[in-house]
């Protein structure tokens, strides 16, 4: 078959898509660290506590990370060979800051893998909330999708849990427990995010346990999208749209709120087409 290229302009109102998929490309399969649940339920699985893995073997990934030790276990991006942390460790000295390391633990945590050959590219010309964001990726991606990139935020809404996930009280029952820090906020700012949004439909299929356990569809919003959107809070703006950060410019990791608004940005796009346990992949040497 000759090669071609195919690229397809889609209007969401305020979001503005471009994709550019060649003939050989098939959809990425993302693998998951661990039980995306055991993070939800604030357990330890007997399987991860002494496994390490190495965020060089993760093109980009999010959930949650520990380094030097499990009571460090906070929100965490992998993205350039490093993972990037909030600590939660309160008798460390530094607590709630952000730290990296290329070897992590995680009891949750997914990512895609590298070498993906493919890319679709969603640019931001025009203010949108995240949750716009969301619904509008997942009615085109309705069994899912994968994405990261740098954003221009105004305003900036950003929270990231304070305690460590690991003592069995679930986060979700026991959110005033774990989030005691405030959210942070700034009138703008530059973030590159990874996030994962879904149909809240699918969140029902057998093979989606992993992302059902990772999101809560609300009840009123049956037929909308979910997702949960991790960040880097970057000092300044980045060198480029597709430079990868640079560890002096950044300042924070966490989650961004639904109410944060895009004004600008551009984002990669790995749909979902299923996924599945792949430890092993990514486990230190």
């Amino acid at each position: 078959m000759a090669a071609k290229k195919l690229a397809i302009l889609i209007g969401l109102g305020i979001v503005t898509a471009i994709i550019f998929g060649p003939p050989w490309w098939r959809p990425v399969n993302p693998c998951v660290i661990g039980d995306m649940s055991a993070r939800a339920q604030a357990q330890v699985p007997d399987a991860l506590k002494e496994i390490y893995f190495d965020a060089q073997k993760i093109r980009v990934g999010l959930g949650s990370a520990a380094v030097g030790g499990w009571e460090g276990l906070g929100d965490a991006v992998a993205v350039d060979g490093s993972a990037w942390i909030r600590n939660t460790n309160s008798r460390s000295p530094k607590y709630y800051d952000t730290v990296s390391n290329r070897y992590f633990q995680s009891n949750g945590f997914i990512f895609v893998p590298p070498g993906i050959e493919s890319e679709q590219q969603w640019r931001i010309s025009s203010p949108t909330s995240l949750a716009q964001l969301r619904d509008a990726l997942a009615k085109k991606n309705s069994t899912g999708v994968i994405f990261s990139g740098y954003v221009r935020l105004a305003p900036l809404r950003f929270i990231a849990i304070a305690r460590p996930a690991i003592d069995g009280q679930p986060v979700s029952k026991n959110a005033t427990y774990y989030y005691t820090r405030p959210m942070q906020s700034a009138p703008e700012a530059w973030v590159y995010v990874v996030g994962v949004a879904a149909a809240s439909a699918s969140l029902k299929r057998a093979d989606h346990a992993w992302l059902s356990s990772m999101l809560i569809a609300p009840p009123s919003r049956q037929d909308a999208g979910v997702g949960q959107v991790h960040g880097l809070w970057l000092k300044s703006a980045p060198d480029g749209l597709h430079s990868p950060p640079r560890r002096d410019n950044i300042l924070a990791v966490g989650q961004l709120m639904a109410e944060t608004s895009m004004v600008e940005g551009e984002l990669t796009l790995y749909p979902v087409t299923r996924a599945g346990s792949c430890d092993a992949a990514a486990r230190a040497p």
